[in-house]
């Protein structure tokens, strides 16, 4: 790594504390965590610190992406209206490591407010429900760093990518309401153009991969692969899906051994491919940008 890149990381991450932008993410999360878990003690006092988990993994889904790409999506673009870009590539730092220092900066903001709220997380389930299901837990946390560092990287790609504030937002969010308030419509409506009926349990092998290259999905996938119980996917339902197919996994839609690209271990490469390309072609326009 260009030692360039580990200075404009420290940089993002010291300024990031300094501007509040990391405070406020992890006072988000932790009080979203602890409103949860204070919640549901409340609520059921028979519910078990690995039900917990699961309660709490379904705002999860919302407010990690969403703090994510508030988090990232000024990081390059912001330089760029500024003017201080000129500056910063005036010294040391070249493009590169402009992008990927930055890159590793926001990760880190991430990063943090993930893993400090469930740190909170550990500690209200073991007052509050006398033990914590270490491993539920740790499998919880890493796909939810994980989840974080995805939507972190499309935002920083993004940035990176485009020359203004404002394609910027528009950008984050317009693939934030396709993902969650489109997806179904965008999938399954096509389904229901070819085959003159909404998908069923059992649809076409094409239609389960699309279903599985939604990032939030993925994240769903893998959350049930690690905790105890069901998380289902918090999206916008048109009802052109069977509803017992939304509760299911594509390798549980497909009759007989599922391939590879549909199995359950496949979401990790699904949100690993949505962190890398939008930083791959934002890292490909910037280099090419006239600054």
């Amino acid at each position: 790594m260009s030692s360039h890149i580990g200075t404009v990381a420290r940089k993002e991450f010291e300024d990031a504390g300094r501007s509040k932008l990391l405070w406020a993410l992890i006072g988000l999360l932790v009080g979203f965590v602890a409103i949860g878990y204070v919640g549901i003690w409340f609520a059921d006092d028979e519910a078990t610190a690995a039900e917990v988990l699961t309660f709490v993994g379904l705002p999860l889904q919302i407010i990690i992406p969403i703090a994510a790409l508030i988090a990232g999506y000024m990081a390059v673009v912001g330089e760029r209206r500024s003017g201080s870009i000129k500056l910063l590539l005036g010294l040391p730092p070249n493009r590169t490591d402009v992008v990927f220092g930055k890159l590793l900066g926001r990760m880190a903001v991430i990063g943090t407010a993930v893993v400090l709220a469930f740190l909170v997380s550990l500690v209200l389930g073991a007052a509050l429900f006398g033990s914590v299901p270490f491993a539920d837990w740790f499998g919880f946390a890493a796909v939810s760093v994980l989840f974080g560092l995805t939507f972190t990287g499309l935002a920083v790609g993004v940035s990176a990518g485009v020359s203004t504030r404002g394609r910027a937002m528009a950008v984050v969010v317009g693939i934030y309401i396709l993902l969650v308030g489109l997806w179904e419509l965008v999938t399954a409506g096509p389904y229901y153009l070819i085959y003159d009926e909404g998908p069923p349990v059992e649809a076409e092998t094409w239609y389960l991969l699309v279903e599985q290259l939604n990032p939030i999905a993925a994240y769903t996938t893998l959350m049930n692969t690690v905790v105890e119980g069901q998380m289902d996917v918090i999206m916008f339902r048109f009802g052109l899906e069977d509803f017992e197919a939304m509760t299911m996994t594509p390798a549980e839609r497909y009759a007989g051994d599922a391939p590879f690209f549909l199995q359950d271990w496949f979401s990790a490469v699904v949100l690993l491919l949505w962190l890398l390309v939008p930083v791959a072609i934002g890292y490909y326009r910037f280099q090419n940008a006239d600054l």
